[in-house]
């Protein structure tokens, strides 16, 4: 190799590849990460050169001659034969700019050998390009089958680049360079890339939108099932409303009637006071569950129920109190009636008794006069 000039023709980065010279269909890989890639002319044998220099050892050292073919195989990757060195090498670029940018650097040196111009002329005046990428992590093939995301290309299309670029790589036959089957086959590698690009593309839009169509239905049930809750709420409320309502109805009417009561019962003896004093707490037992009612109106239905069932139980003690008082009553309208009938009695036999009285002074009245 001559001496290379101190400033390359033209530079860029990328991962370097170079075929399996066993199996010829998978590739190897060459760098660890992305390298500097060179274009050089050596002034020494007046050849185009692409050198790629990684830890002071050159892992890519190919004479560019007017024969070759750089084919691109995806978006980020391409490749080219070295019948010379028999084997095909592979890069591995960060975007499909910088590939685009190397292929067209190429075709210019490959024109610039078929005219015989002087590299002096166009390629000197191009400025060196410097490339930062982040080094990629997959290895070998792995690494190298990164760059046909989502294309059809692989060890298919190393075989026909090969077999199309060199005879010396594959089976001796040999054709000529930038043939029209090496570009309707990167045409067709293209195409088919895009075409599984957008697959992927409509197949993703189709499942977020199935998934979207999922989570609106959902949240169109929650809101039913929340709706349909909030106005069974606010027709408890008003059922709870209307019952507290009627239980303050009729504890207003029971302290009426209790207290119409305590009345009748403070006129009668002293026997009553015992009841006097057992409807006292009644009245209070009621203001109690009055102020238990006003601290239970927002609970349950249940609550609701029970409370209905003490106020049933208070009832029919009340009840009870009426029924031990009209008793009393009865009791009392008896003593009273044997009272007065033993007063009348006294008081006949009282009558008999002056008459008597009167008819005996009558009588010696009588006497004392004859006398």
């Amino acid at each position: 190799m001559g001496e290379p000039p101190k400033l390359p023709l033209y530079t860029t980065k990328a991962h370097v590849f170079q075929i399996d010279p066993a199996t010829k269909k998978s590739w190897l890989a060459k760098s660890k990460e992305a390298v500097n890639i060179s274009f050089y002319f050596d002034t020494i044998k007046s050849s185009f050169k692409i050198l790629s220099i990684d830890s002071g050892k050159a892992i890519l050292n190919c004479t560019i001659t007017h024969g070759m073919v750089f084919t691109r195989t995806s978006q980020k990757f391409g490749q080219w034969a070295d019948a010379k060195a028999g084997t095909v090498y592979g890069l591995g670029f960060p975007n499909e700019v910088e590939l685009t940018k190397f292929l067209e650097k190429f075709n210019e040196v490959k024109s610039t050998i078929g005219s015989g111009a002087s590299p002096e002329g166009t390629l000197t005046k191009h400025s060196t390009v410097q490339i930062v990428t982040p080094p990629l992590t997959l290895r070998g093939e792995q690494q190298a089958n990164g760059y046909y995301a989502g294309g059809s290309s692989g060890p298919g299309s190393i075989k026909s680049i090969s077999s199309a670029s060199t005879g010396s790589v594959e089976d001796g036959s040999t054709q000529s360079p930038g043939s029209h089957r090496s570009s309707s086959s990167s045409s067709e590698s293209q195409l088919k890339y895009e075409n599984d690009r957008l697959k992927k593309a409509l197949a993703q839009s189709s499942a977020n939108s199935k998934k979207w169509e999922s989570e609106f239905q959902t949240l169109k049930n929650n809101n039913a099932r929340l709706t349909a809750a909030l106005q069974e709420s606010a027709v408890n409320v008003e059922k709870w409303k209307e019952q507290l309502n009627n239980y303050k109805e009729e504890n207003t009417r029971l302290r009426k009637k209790t207290s119409s009561t305590a009345d009748i019962v403070g006129s009668t003896s002293s026997n009553t006071d015992p009841m006097e004093q057992r409807l006292h707490e009644t009245e209070i037992k009621l203001k109690r569950k009055e102020e238990e009612i006003n601290r239970l109106s927002q609970h349950s239905g249940d609550e609701l129920r029970i409370l209905r069932d003490k106020n049933t139980e208070l009832v029919r003690r009340i009840q009870m109190l009426e029924s031990e008082r009209k008793h009393t009553e009865k009791a009392k309208n008896a003593n009273e009636n044997i009272k007065w009938t033993q007063a009348n009695d006294v008081r006949h036999e009282m009558e008999v008794k002056i008459k008597e009285l009167s008819s005996l002074q009558h009588k010696m009245n009588s006497l004392f006069k004859n006398s």
